[in-house]
């Protein structure tokens, strides 16, 4: 899986240097052998108000938003994961010769992320890839709807971070 990533064209507070793009580049990669992209935009409240009130029916801005254009891949979030796992079965094939298929969009507010501060982290640089990982989940299937399934959750968002070569998350940070 490729990492796509857009920085909107708003005034953002934070952007992501090169060895934070090479990271998330680097775990995304080992996290499917698919060719597929996942697109991440940093963006603004604004952006994520409108996506979160359009799509979720909730009138404020938020930290992040994921969009999986997975297909079927409900109930196999767990085998989604493994180093190189691949995601075919669950893309759609593209439209056109050449085209790159997109496993899933995540849209975070680096506005929320740095008014906030890194409270899942140690730092914001930390905090965003936090955020990636955290949409990355949902993409796959995850969910923190009850305690088990956040426990689940908690625990693969712990290990990818290790394997980004950041500390693991606090658990008493909102998701």
């Amino acid at each position: 899986m490729k990492l796509e990533l857009v920085l909107d064209e708003v005034d953002l507070p934070w952007s992501p240097g090169p060895e934070w793009t090479r990271r998330l580049s680097r775990i995304l990669e080992a996290t499917s052998a698919a060719d597929c992209v996942l697109q991440v935009v940093i963006t603004d409240d604004e952006t994520l108000r409108e996506h979160n009130r359009d799509y979720r029916g909730l009138d404020r801005p938020t930290d992040v938003l994921s969009f999986s254009y997975l297909e079927g891949h409900e109930g196999h979030e767990e085998s989604l994961l493994p180093e190189g796992a691949d995601l075919h079965d669950y893309l759609d094939p593209p439209g056109f010769p050449g085209e790159v298929p997109v496993a899933g969009q995540i849209l975070v507010s680096a506005q929320t992320v740095v008014d906030r501060g890194a409270v899942h982290t140690e730092d914001l640089d930390q905090e965003m890839a936090f955020m990636v990982l955290h949409g990355l989940l949902h993409v796959l299937g995850f969910d923190h709807a009850d305690s088990a399934a956040a426990s689940r959750m908690h625990e693969h968002e712990r290990r990818l971070m290790l394997d980004l070569g950041y500390p693991p998350p606090r658990p008493e940070g909102p998701a």
